[in-house]
């Protein structure tokens, strides 16, 4: 990602609230003219956003205020002043922002466990996300059993991570840990014939088997062994589909 482009990613938060100046929102827009990466992040920014919005008040009404809110957004607004860098500061800055926007202001560690729509919003804009920010240099990969060493080292995640697959056009190229209810869970980074491939794992939750598309990606939602596993795949993409399905098979 070059500099101006984390710039302009530092003020889409504001951009989809509509909250920047004129000069601002200008610069903005003549960036995602030119720029199809960061089009692609600032409409999944902003897709997700009015899916919270419209979904608030039904949440306001029917969901107590979590006790654990207010240490959480201290907790975030604290680092996000000493140990992060200055150009992600702003995403923590969402990520309260997140907490706030539904219940006066946001909840979405319960909210994304009781819909499967809003999960998938929410791990839509995480697999655009971390792909934008995350991805490796050109040609590098990474072995499974590094990444479980890597999940299960830094983060003390018990996952089993499907490996590269020739025979499905599959490379797994990073693992990483994204933000999900009042904790973390393992996200894997794959590439399939040029298209990008997440697989998220919630770890002792379980769910209904669900399918959807949204933000022009396909999300599947399905739970074996005590765990759930979202995949995230471009939608009407049959270049990817057989990777799609191994990783499907492979995920315990």
């Amino acid at each position: 990602m070059k500099p101006n482009c984390r710039r302009i990613c530092d003020l889409l938060v504001q951009y989809a609230d509509g909250t920047l100046t004129d000069a601002e929102r200008a610069e903005v827009q003549k960036h995602l003219d030119a720029c199809p990466p960061c089009r692609v992040i600032a409409s999944k920014e902003c897709g997700a956003r009015q899916l919270l919005r419209a979904c608030a008040d039904q949440l306001r009404r029917t969901e107590p205020l979590p006790p654990d809110l207010r240490s959480r957004c201290q907790a975030l607004s604290s680092s996000s002043t000493t140990t992060s860098p200055s150009w992600l500061r702003p995403s923590i800055r969402f990520a309260i922002a997140a907490l706030l926007i539904l219940f006066t202001g946001a909840l979405l560690s319960i909210v994304t466990r009781q819909s499967d729509a809003l999960l998938a919003a929410q791990l839509t804009a995480d697999h655009v996300k971390c792909f934008g920010l995350f991805r490796p240099a050109d040609g590098k990969t990474m072995d499974a059993a590094q990444a479980q060493r890597l999940l299960a080292d830094k983060f003390g995640l018990d996952v089993h991570v499907p490996p590269s697959s020739a025979d499905s056009g599959l490379q797994l190229i990073n693992a990483r840990q994204c933000l999900y209810a009042a904790g973390r869970i393992p996200h894997l980074m794959y590439e399939a014939n040029g298209r990008d491939i997440s697989l998220f794992v919630l770890e002792g939750e379980t769910r209904e088997p669900a399918e959807m598309t949204a933000f022009g990606h396909h999300t599947r939602i399905w739970s074996r062994g005590g765990n759930t596993f979202v995949l995230v795949t471009p939608a009407g993409d049959e270049s990817s589909s057989d990777a799609a399905q191994y990783v499907a098979r492979e995920a315990r």
